[in-house]
């Protein structure tokens, strides 16, 4: 029994020693004999993915490359197959590329029902046959018809705002975490729209529970992906899961699952994004019951986090910069004479309120982290540089838009470079590096609806109250927050006061 022992215990000493001298011998060649040896970077990001992974996991992936690309230039190199771009004529070579790159496997979410949805698609044909059913849903005529449910909630979070202070005792003024308010307004209204079945967040004035439950299903995905950079360890790791991390996933998916069935049950007048998606979802092309499941519990996210993030990153800004908080409410309030007055198509004219708004996406994109493709043939070049196959490239987007190779005072929030009028040192800012909504065919297919409701959200409330921000000494709550693809949600207090 001792010598088997002995033997086991020796055979485990020359299988560490092994995969030991292996690794060594792949870092090795990675960082010195690797086609990408010759892009700049850290030997150790080079050597292996370890680096790389610990900045996504721990949410920290924005500050990791401002680091890097302060350090080392436009372009680095992240990983021992992925390099990161930062000149803006990069968006086109990568996300517009004809044929398409290709999403790899790396880093994409996995749906409960193992069905991928829109924004994990992997097979380019796939997801374009996907994305012209979905696109019905968002088309101007669509955003037309569903102007009043944008009005709705618009309202209705004045009306439940307005109560909040109605409720204070000493002055008629209250202090609320705008953020919370912002994401019940976009939650209900993403709600009604695709489901006809609002979440009832700005009724309750709280969360839903499935908000927490999406929250916490992203930030396990982005663990969970971690582990796709070490392909042995997945199918280990997803073993030892926990099952309530498991349920916590699975109830997400059944709510999503839950409000289709009783929508597709439902006879509505109204339109709502079923109403278009299954006016064209015909022939053999069409979607599956799996797949509109899958995209239901992605759409919930993406067309509500996005939307609420950046009215209150919006609003954060322009009450830091008090000049531009005192111009964008006489803008708002000179083109309106009543509330009734204010409208999507009216709203959408106000050429500093975009500026402001446009400025924001700027300083905190919602695509903050990089969203890699794969160069699948040879000759593609990013940039100015000849790429070799089988490399992940990307662009980390608040990297981009806050580097000062891009734009003048890259980390001081000035709306006006975006005017006609500018200063003429703006002309420095190479504006093409601002692409918050993505470009090519991957882009984001509701722009306009964002666009629309976040220019009625903000219009409404400058105009029914007077704003300040009650904790003046946060610096930059932007650059302070974690990311898990999307920003962590973290409060911003504001003191409201109705307009005097």
């Amino acid at each position: 029994m001792a010598w088997a022992l002995s033997l086991a215990g020796y055979a485990a000493l020359v299988s560490f020693s092994v995969f030991g001298i292996w690794a060594i011998f792949v870092s090795i060649r990675n960082v010195y004999f690797h086609p990408l040896s010759k892009f700049p970077g850290p030997k150790s990001a080079a050597a292996t993915p370890i680096p790389y992974v610990k900045a996504l996991v721990t949410g920290r992936m924005v500050d990791w490359a401002m680091s890097l690309h302060a350090k080392y230039g436009p372009v680095v190199r992240t990983g021992p197959d992925e390099l990161s771009f930062i000149g803006p004529r990069a968006w086109q070579d990568i996300y517009a590329a004809r044929p398409q790159l290709p999403k790899g496997h790396k880093g994409v979410f996995e749906s409960v029902n193992g069905v991928a949805f829109l924004g994990s698609q992997t097979i380019t044909a796939e997801h374009t046959r996907q994305r012209r059913i979905l696109s019905h849903a968002f088309s101007e005529r669509a955003l037309k018809e569903q102007e009043d449910i944008l009005k709705q909630y618009s309202d209705l979070l004045i009306t439940k705002i307005g109560e909040q202070v109605e409720q204070t005792e000493k002055e008629p003024s209250v202090t609320l975490d705008i953020t919370q308010w912002y994401h019940y307004t976009a939650f209900d209204t993403i709600g009604d729209l695709l489901f006809n079945d609002p979440f009832h967040s700005l009724e309750n004035s709280a969360d839903h529970p499935w908000v927490a439950a999406i929250f916490d299903g992203l930030k396990f995905g982005i663990i969970s992906t971690a582990f796709q950079f070490f392909p042995p360890s997945w199918p280990v790791v997803r073993y030892l899961i926990p099952n309530s991390i498991k349920e916590t996933a699975v109830q997400h998916f059944s709510w999503s699952q839950d409000k289709i069935t009783r929508r597709l049950q439902t006879e509505t007048k109204r339109p709502d994004f079923m109403t278009y998606i299954l006016r064209h979802n015909q022939g053999a092309d069409k979607m599956t019951r799996d797949e509109l499941d899958s995209n239901g519990a992605f759409l919930i996210l993406a067309g509500s986090e996005t939307t609420a993030t950046t009215c209150t990153s919006t609003t954060f800004f322009f009450l830091k910069n008090p000049a531009v908080y005192e111009k964008l409410k006489q803008e708002i309030r000179d083109a309106f004479q009543s509330a009734d007055d204010i409208n999507v198509q009216a709203a959408a004219k106000l050429p500093y309120l975009h500026a402001v708004i446009w400025e924001a996406l700027r300083l905190h994109p919602n695509g903050a982290t990089s969203i890699p493709r794969l160069v699948d043939r040879p000759g593609v070049v990013v940039d100015g540089h000849e790429i070799p196959i089988g490399t992940r490239v990307g662009i980390p987007g608040k990297t981009m838009t806050r580097s000062p190779l891009n734009f003048v005072e890259p980390n001081t929030f000035i709306p006006e470079r975006w005017l006609p009028d500018a200063d003429p040192k703006f002309d420095a800012d190479r504006k093409e590096a601002q692409e918050p909504f993505m470009v090519g065919p991957r882009n984001c297919l509701g722009k306009s609806l964002a666009w629309a409701e976040m220019n009625l959200i903000l219009c409404k409330v400058l105009w029914h109250f007077d704003l300040e921000l009650a904790d003046g000494n946060k610096e930059d709550w932007s650059m302070e927050q974690k990311v898990w693809v999307l920003h962590e949600r973290t409060p911003v207090f504001v003191k409201i006061t109705p307009r005097r």
